[in-house]
């Protein structure tokens, strides 16, 4: 027999006793050999590498199998129980392989697909283009398939969940594979979060690209408006000196309301340019976009490349776009990287948005500044015409007109002259309709109007004397009486001097000039320069007061005069009161211009002292406003920290001491506005604007908090700074002094050599204390980073908080404020942190490879003594074997000494040969024995030195492995301390020359390998050589040269090995002189960078040139822009005309496809025609004629089917008919009538329940007379009706007659109010029309098109399939489940659904027994008619008894109220009703006391006893018979009614409950405000049923005592619609509970100490709970794990239980379950011990080494919990901690309930709920809304009416 292993062979041959004894020691050294193999054999790194292993491996299983010779052989040696052991060993290793290999094949082929699926999402979201091209479009479709990312990846994560398991669970098994199984499983962690941390970049780029969008819009949008309001100004607002006074005035007033209209832009235009700043820039990412600045990139994500990093928030510039997917970014530290775009975003300020905004801006102003160009224009010309209007008038004034006017009107004439023309100077001052000839012109229009006044007012006097001389006495009574009140007589003859009437003009002219100057220098338009301003004006002022005593003075002279003048007139003559009067108003006029002068001076004076206040204060806080914006940020230098904090403090007592500026601009002010009150009312038009002056001081009081209060906040922060940095410094410099010192230990431990294995064992030790260490200080690392994050936020903080005054001022002051870029010490600090954690995380790596080496190195050491020890045992063997061959030898001398002495004797004796014949004879036969045992000698000599052979090659094979393993061990500890050194100085080159090396060491392996091959061939060849060596010693001698010429070659090939050494340290050689060649390559880079920088400065002058370029070109571009817009526009027009004649083609399309479908139809109406005319032919004809019937006959032949003809061939096609059938056809053996006899059943025949037998009056009816005669209810009927109706026929079984719908509502068979439902039912036969193709579909295919209600079309067709078979609407015939599969009327998902046999898909109900049935189920309670062969329902007579032993199938018992809506027929619960506000609240409560689940159980104990438990499927409840009966609950009567059938399982339920109710258990919330107080469901009585209030106690009938606490977990879910508790495994049965968070739910319980039942209070175990139908088994099988995490999991070596935390550490709980069981045990009381069940601490979890510090403040987090579950109540996701807070707490027993409803609090339906809205039925897939449930059947006949605003019905209701 042959035994192959590897390349090697072992021959076994049997020749004698001495052989086998030498065999008994090769066989067990090829087996040890064998299992060497096997242990160092590979494993492949990909599936197709691990399929030719498979392949391989499996040749070599099946070649070790054992052959009946080598059992044979193993029976003939003494040591065959080795052998036999070894040949065991061997196979179970080799099967163990096979499996292992088959194992990680599928984990890797899995892994792979993984792996590839997520590249393929990352390769399609590397590729997007994230620019501005069509991104309107893209952002929507961009937004959506995010969302479907999300989704897939939510589906992925559970799978990849699952395959972790997977591979955890073969990790723990302790696969030798495990390391390929790991990288794979890491390989796909690292891109599974790369996905991810792409998903948030993704999230960015949605965000800022639809702001981007977004803006852009809005900015366009604004523009357009903006032009739309240009343009209408421009041309609504034209006029000129021509334009009539009312159509200005008109101008004028739209003007101020389109200003309101205009007003409404600015806001927008502010919003935008706000916008601007934070908008992104999009653009630059296309690469065809230059740019002659550079690109900053932001980091949207950490990313790391090679040694290079990068992380979020970092920015970079960007160097080159040219790939889509790829940028090339100098990030932090100048390095150079290749990242992903999509990590990268191109952060604000965008030129582009800015100058949109800029120019919206400007546009706006543009706007503003023509309206108010318009409005001085508009102004000035009202103003212009009232002034010429003045002048005209004046001009056109003459003595009489102004004698018969009195003074005061002639004086207002003049002065409105002067208002108006003053108001001309004042609105014209910028307008554009006058220049200064035409102001010049008025001017001297003015002047005339003026002279010509003063003309006429000197000589009235005169003219009015001569008026009194030449007018009639009769005139001059008249006149006089228009003139005075009383006629006087005429003075004396003495008239008045003429010159002081001229003074006294003149005193007038002087006063009206004087009061002009002091009412022109009352208003003061303020510019810039205001207090020299002020001083002019009040030197204008005290020359005008001059002037105003001169005029006193001549005043006082003419009143002299005037005086002397009176004495010779009388005094009541006309001129002396002329005179007096006169005097009087100059008087008066003096007085008041004296007065105002007095005000005046006071209020210039107080304004003055104002602005003096103001400049001071002004010119303070600048100072330090600018001294604060010197600095932009701090410093990490403490002295300069320091110095800061002094300045600030100095400037914040600079302006304590100047503090007196503020009051004294505050008491100037108040006298300034006191000053200007007394300024008389007159005169309001030209008071100063002091509101502006007032700003200005409140302004400069802001200014000077805003610094004090700067100064403070910059001190305190400057303070925490400092605190903060001091603390960073010391915690750092401590880091980076123990990070260089575990350096240098680390170097030192790695620079030992390693002789032997008690000093590498103490190496050992000493590195993993080291590396405890440094994992040690993981914290204190953490401590610097986070230390080093607040003092560099602070750092931000406090540069955030001087820009931002900054900006303030910029924005205060519209001044910009020059800035300076510098390095914020904030990166810097965040730099050394990082290159702290850099060096950590290197020096960690570090430790743990060398560590791990260590433990290698051990391992092969330890490996190698083994094998030292095993060589050491051969050689031993190999010199006692030596020692017996000597001995052999020395017996065979003495044989050959023998053979001399025989031969001596022989030749004596030959003299003798003659004489004695049988001497000879006697002679020759002992020749003949020696020459036979010599013989047998040499033989045996021969197998002595093959075996010597044998040993001495095994043992130069071990010698050789030993060498290998020190040449290795050798080899690994140079190539680590090389590979290190490497590593520290070039990472990248490290990594090539690692592959480099690599491909060098396998091409050395194969030249090894191949060597190997060699030396195995020349072994077989010398072994067959050594079989044929003859006996002779001549061959012996032959084969001896041989083995040596054989140890010739090996030392060749030795040699050959030694040459391979030396090439291997040339390649060493080389590759340091590949590393010299990339130094002065790198020298060369630099000098090409610094040739680049020239290169870009060049550049940057050329971009210069070109950017002046580019404005000139600017025009061009407008004007193209203008013409692109034009032509878009004719586009649209163009897109527009063939949208409409597309619309219009597809109507006329769609129209002649109707038209088709009914030509189409019309046709095929004529082909039935015809086939029906041929059909009588045929009957007319003789039957001879079918023996004569033909192939082509046969296809025209017809059957009569379910609604019309069908042809053969159509039943060939179904299956119905087979090649028989056909040939009996043809044949004329078989008649359209025998075809359809044989398929009746699928023609036209029905096997649905036809009618109702009444076994109390023995007769049979119709369902229709059964509901009249009150033995069915309504919905009974109707859902047994459209079940015969969905089978083909109403059925008459009293005339055993098959009906049409419209046939049996003829003949009355069905009444006419179920006539419309059943012909809807009848469509089920007859087909449904597709309204979009026009085609008629089936049952199945209408309930998939939506045609027909899912649930009602599932019943109709499960009667359907009962009552025969499914039928084909077109073919009208029924067909086979496999037919209807090719044809599309059935599938897999509905035969599940209608092969479930829960209670959801039982749709019929039995009257008899009151239960919800299939159809199939109640067709088997029905009988058959012995004469028509029809099947009947019967009715049970309810009088008969039923005898004790009847068996009783009320096992499950429900009591459905089904209300149905005559308008709609749709049939709803009482609680659908409910919310649809069709009854009220009383009424619900009523009829939903009366609904009930009850079923009956058998539980087994663990003793074997059974005992009968009924359950109320609704709470949960279990009453069991025999302790009710103990207790005196029920009697034996009761039960003896229910066991002989009078009583239901409902009736007994119930009347179990009613005697065990005592209220007095009390439900109450947490949250009081979130419930209202009721006393019991009845009171609870919500405002509107859509919005229902809640509850805070309700009264529920309940008896356990007090065994829950706060710790508990959650144990029972609280439906607040139904206001009952029920368990979790319920509450996912009614839809109320995702399957997830029911687990999650139920994991809790299991891992804290057991399932809860509900009813009871009672914790069980799974298999408890299992019995007691709380959970179900599938539910029980993933909840093991969570169970053992409080029993505890087994350790297989130590047989000791593990608590969860402990089986995380060992790997035997995957992570995730692992901290999910550890947080629900937290959270009710602590960690669970397994070995005694008690709670303990997290000191104490710590201290016993469950977990580590970081493990423990995580579970103290609540904040890091996952939220793993969906809040039954607001469908969110929750956190199981959030779950215990928001439960309800029952005060009888503390037990916590979680509150559940089927439509969220926040108006999320569930998204687990797959029911019909309303329905509370399961979430299993596949299973039916409630609508399917049928109608309940009750024996009593009290009612309830409902009627609302728009329904109105009844239903009967059971008492």
């Amino acid at each position: 027999a042959v035994i192959v292993g590897g390349k090697k062979a072992i021959s076994f041959t049997l020749h004698c006793e001495g052989c086998c004894a030498t065999r008994q020691f090769s066989r067990p050294l090829a087996c040890l050999w064998e299992k060497r193999m096997i242990e160092t054999a590979p494993w492949g790194e990909d599936s197709q590498a691990i399929e030719t292993q498979i392949i391989s491996h499996n040749n070599f299983h099946t070649s070790i199998q054992r052959s009946p010779e080598v059992s044979r052989a193993m029976e003939e040696v003494n040591l065959s129980l080795i052998l036999e052991q070894e040949f065991d060993s061997l196979k179970k290793m080799s099967h163990n392989r096979l499996s292992q290999l088959r194992d990680l094949q599928n984990i890797i082929e899995e892994i792979f697909k993984a792996i590839m699926w997520v590249n393929e999402k990352e390769e399609e979201e590397l590729m997007f283009d994230w620019g501005d091209k069509n991104i309107d479009q893209y952002i929507p479709k961009k937004q959506e398939s995010y969302s479907r990312l999300m989704r897939d990846l939510e589906e992925k994560e559970k799978e990849l969940n699952k395959l972790k398991m997977k591979s955890d669970a073969l990790l723990n098994k302790g696969h030798p594979a495990s390391d390929k199984i790991e990288a794979y499983m890491e390989t796909l962690q690292t891109q599974w979060s790369w996905l991810l941390q792409i998903t948030k970049c993704i999230e960015v780029h949605l965000k800022e690209n639809s702001s981007y969008s977004q803006f852009f819009k809005e900015a366009n949008e604004t523009n357009a408006r903006l032009q739309k309001e240009h343009e209408m100004i421009r041309s609504n607002f034209i006029c000129d000196k021509s334009t009539p006074l009312e159509r200005l005035t008109e101008l004028l007033k739209t003007l101020e309301k389109d200003k309101e209209r205009i007003m409404e832009n600015k806001r927008q235009v502010q919003s935008l340019l706000s916008k601007s700043k934070s908008i992104v820039r999009l653009k630059p990412r296309n690469p065809e976009e230059k740019s002659s600045s550079p690109i900053m990139v932001q980091a949207l994500c950490d990313f790391k490349q090679d040694q290079k990093g990068i992380l979020k928030g970092n920015e970079g510039i960007l160097k080159d776009n040219s790939q889509r997917s790829k940028w090339l970014v100098t990030g932090p530290g100048g390095l150079d990287m290749t990242i992903p775009s999509v990590c990268l975003l191109i952060p604000p300020p965008n030129p582009l948005s800015i100058s949109l905004a800029t120019k919206n801006e400007k546009f706006y102003e543009a706007i503003m500044n023509i309206w108010n160009q318009l409005n001085i224009n508009i102004k000035s010309l009202i103003s212009w015409q009232y002034c010429v209007k003045d002048i005209n008038y004046i001009n056109s004034l003459t003595l009489t007109m102004l004698s018969k006017m009195r003074p005061e009107e002639y004086r207002s004439v003049i002065k409105r002259l002067e208002t108006t023309y003053q108001e001309f100077l004042r609105t014209s001052q910028g307008s554009e309709m006058f220049k200064e000839e035409d102001k010049k012109n008025l001017q001297s229009h003015f002047d005339q109007a003026q002279q010509h006044y003063d003309t006429l007012l000197v000589q009235l006097p005169n003219y009015q004397e001569k008026e009194v001389k030449i007018v009639t006495k009769e005139e001059s009574s008249k006149v006089t009486q228009e003139i005075t009140p009383k006629p006087k007589p005429q003075p004396p003859a003495a008239t008045i001097n003429l010159a002081l009437l001229t003074s006294l003009e003149e005193l007038r002219q002087r006063l009206e000039v004087t009061e002009s100057g002091l009412t022109n220098h009352l208003h003061l338009p303020m510019g810039d320069n205001s207090l020299h301003q002020c001083s002019v004006h009040i030197q204008k002022l005290q020359n005008v007061h001059k002037d105003l005593e001169s005029i006193h003075d001549e005043y006082l002279r003419v009143r002299e005069s005037i005086s002397n003048q009176l004495k010779g007139l009388p005094a009541d003559s006309d001129q002396a009161k002329f005179l007096r009067s006169q005097l009087g108003i100059i008087n008066q006029k003096i007085g008041i211009l004296q007065g105002l002068y007095t005000v005046y001076i006071q209020r210039l004076s107080a304004m003055k002292a104002l602005m003096q206040s103001l400049l001071q204060a002004e010119d303070t806080i600048k100072a330090h406003e600018a001294r604060l914006t010197e600095k932009e940020t701090s410093s990490l230098d403490l002295r300069e920290l320091e110095n800061q904090r002094c300045t600030l403090k100095h400037m914040r007592n600079d302006l304590e001491q100047k503090r007196g500026l503020l009051t004294a601009m505050d008491s100037d002010l108040a006298k300034a506005i006191q000053c200007n009150s007394q300024i008389t009312e007159s005169f309001h038009r030209c008071d100063v604007d002091l509101s502006k002056y007032s700003d200005q001081v409140n302004q400069m009081g802001d200014r000077w908090r805003r610094i004090q209060k700067q100064i403070e906040s910059r001190i305190w922060d400057l303070d925490k700074q400092e605190k903060q940095l001091i603390q960073y410094q010391q915690s750092s410099s401590t880091l980076e002094q123990w990070l260089e010192n575990a350096r240098k230990r680390q170097d030192a431990l790695q620079l030992v050599k390693l002789n032997d294995i008690q000093t590498l064992m103490n190496h050992l030790n000493q590195q993993k204390a080291l590396h405890n260490e440094i994992k040690g200080k993981r914290e204190k690392v953490e401590d610097v980073q986070k230390s080093a994050d607040t003092c560099a936020s602070s750092i931000k903080d406090y540069e955030l908080q001087l820009a931002s005054y900054g900006s303030g001022l910029e924005t205060l002051l519209n001044v910009p404020i020059k800035r300076t870029m510098l390095q914020s010490p904030a990166s810097v600090v965040r730099q050394e942190a990082a290159d702290h954690q850099t060096h950590y995380i290197e020096l960690l790596t570090r430790s743990t490879d060398y560590y791990k080496y260590l433990g290698e190195l051990l391992k092969n050491m330890e490996e190698m003594k083994l094998s030292n020890t095993r060589i050491e045992l051969l050689e031993e063997e190999l010199r006692r074997l030596k020692e017996d061959l000597q001995d052999r030898n020395e017996r065979n001398k003495s044989l050959e000494d023998t053979l001399a002495r025989y031969k001596l004797e022989l030749s004596q004796s030959k003299d003798e040969l003659c004489s004695i014949e049988e001497v000879k004879r006697t002679t020759a036969m002992q020749v003949n024995a020696a020459k036979e045992s010599l013989g047998s000698t040499q033989s045996q000599i021969q197998d002595l030195n093959e075996q010597l052979t044998r040993i001495q090659y095994q043992l130069d094979e071990e010698k050789r492995k030993r060498r290998l393993a020190e040449e290795r061990y050798t080899t690994q500890q140079e190539e680590y301390e090389a590979a290190v050194r490497r590593r520290q100085k070039e990472l990248e080159e490290l990594n090539w020359l690692k592959i480099d090396l690599e491909k060098s060491v396998k091409d050395k392996e194969r030249e090894l390998e191949r060597l190997k091959i060699q030396l195995d061939d020349e072994a077989a060849r010398r072994r067959n050589a050594e079989s044929e060596i003859s006996k002779t010693s001549m061959m012996v001698h032959m084969s001896q040269s041989q083995y040596n010429e054989l140890l010739l070659e090996k030392d060749g090939l030795l040699a050959k090995l030694k040459l391979m050494e030396q090439d291997k340290n040339r390649h060493k050689q080389l590759e340091d002189e590949l590393a010299t060649i990339r130094r002065s390559l790198e020298m060369e880079i630099r000098n090409k960078k610094r040739l680049e920088d020239e290169k870009n400065s060049m550049l940057s002058e050329f971009n210069t040139i070109k950017f002046q370029y580019e404005q000139k070109t600017t025009q061009i571009r407008q004007s193209e822009s203008d013409r692109e817009k034009v032509d878009r526009e004719r586009l649209s027009l163009k897109t527009e005309i063939e949208r409409l004649r597309h619309e219009l083609k597809c109507l006329e399309e769609k129209y002649r496809s109707k038209l088709t479908i009914s030509e189409k139809e019309a046709s095929e109406l004529a082909k039935k025609i015809d086939s029906l005319q041929r059909e009588i032919q045929r009957l007319q004809q003789r039957p001879s004629t079918l023996c004569r019937q033909t192939q082509t006959d046969e296809k025209c032949m017809t059957v009569k089917g379910i609604r019309g003809e069908v042809s053969v061939s159509e039943l060939v096609k179904a299956e119905l008919l087979d090649e028989t059938d056909m040939k009996k056809l043809n044949q004329g053996q078989l008649s359209s009538k025998d075809i359809e006899e044989k398929l009746k059943s699928y023609l036209h025949g029905s096997t649905c329940i036809a009618g109702i037998y009444d076994e109390a009056d023995n007769r049979i009816m119709t369902f229709y007379m059964a509901m009249k005669e009150g033995l069915l209810m309504r919905g009974t009927t109707l859902e047994l009706l459209e079940a015969q109706a969905a089978s083909g026929f109403i059925v008459d079984p009293v005339n055993n007659v098959f009906l049409t719908v419209e046939e049996a509502a003829k003949r009355g068979i069905i009444g006419k109010e179920f006539k419309n439902k059943l012909l809807s039912a009848e469509k089920a036969v007859t087909g449904y029309k597709d309204p979009a193709t026009g085609k008629t579909v089936s049952l199945f295919q209408a309930i998939e098109k939506g045609l027909i209600e899912e649930g009602h079309g599932i019943r109709l067709l499960e009667a359907q399939i009962a009552s025969g078979g499914i039928i084909d609407p077109v073919e009208s015939h029924r067909i086979d489940v496999s037919v209807a599969y090719k044809r599309g009327y059935f599938d897999e998902k509905m035969n599940e659904i209608l092969s479930y046999e829960g209670d959801d898909t039982k749709g019929f109900f039995d009257p008899n027994t009151k239960e919800n049935l299939t159809y199939l189920q109640l067709k088997a309670r029905c009988t058959t008619d012995p004469q028509t062969g029809l099947i009947l329902l019967p009715i049970k007579d309810k009088n008969r008894p039923k005898s004790p032993n009847e068996e009783r199938t009320n096992v499950l018992r429900k009591r459905r109220v089904v209300i149905v809506d005559p308008d709609t027929g749709l049939e709803m619960t009482v609680r659908e009703a409910y919310h649809k506000e069709l009854i009220d609240y009383e009424t619900f409560l009523d009829l939903s006391e009366q609904e009930s689940e009850w079923e009956e159980i058998t539980i087994k104990g663990s003793d074997g006893s059974a005992r009968l438990v009924i359950v109320d499927r609704k709470t949960g409840a279990q009453y069991d018979i025999q302790d009710c009966l103990d207790r005196g609950v029920i009697d034996k009567g009761f039960l003896d009614q229910y066991r002989s059938g009078k009583l239901g399982l409902t009736q007994f339920g119930e009347g179990i409950v009613s005697k065990t109710n005592n209220p007095g258990m009390i439900i109450a919330t947490s949250s009081v405000d979130d419930v209202v107080t009721c006393s019991s469901p009845t009171q609870a009585r919500p405002s509107s049923p859509t919005v229902r209030k809640r509850f805070n106690s309700i009264s529920i009938t309940v008896s356990p005592p007090p065994m829950f606490d706060d710790h508990s977990p959650v144990g029972a879910i609280f439906d607040t619609e139904t206001l009952e508790k029920i368990t979790i495994p319920e509450a996912l049965r009614r839809g109320i509970v995702d399957t997830l968070t029911a687990q999650r739910l139920l994991e809790a319980q299991a891992c804290t100490g057991g399932i809860i039942n509900p009813a009871t209070g009672e914790r069980l175990s799974l298999e408890d709970a299992v019995h007691q139908s709380i959970i179900d088994e599938s539910m029980a099988a993933k909840l093991k794990a969570a169970q053992k995490a409080y029993l505890g999991f087994e350790d297989v070596k130590t047989k000791r239980k593990m608590s969860a935390a402990e089986a995380v550490k060992e790997a035997w709980l995957p992570y995730e379950a692992g901290q999910r069981f550890l947080e629900y045990q937290y959270l009710t009381g602590g960690l669970v011990d397994p070995s005694t069940r008690q709670r303990i601490t997290i000191e104490e979890a710590i201290r016993k080494r469950w977990l580590d510090g970081m493990g423990a403040q995580k579970l103290q987090d609540y904040r890091s919990y996952q939220k793993n579950l969906t809040c039954p109540k607001t469908k969110l996701k929750i956190s199981y901690k959030d779950a215990m807070d928001k439960c309800m707490v029952e005060e009888s027993n503390g037990m916590k309930m979680l509150q559940a409803s089927s439509i969220s609090s926040k108006g999320i339906s569930s998204p687990y709920n797959v029911s019909n809205p309303g329905s509370r039925s399961g979430s299993r897939p596949g299973s039916r809304s409630g609508s399917r449930r049928g109608s309940v059947d009750y024996s009593s006949s009290f009612s309830y009416n409902f009627s609302s605003s728009s329904t109105s019905y009844s239903t009967k209701v059971p008492s």
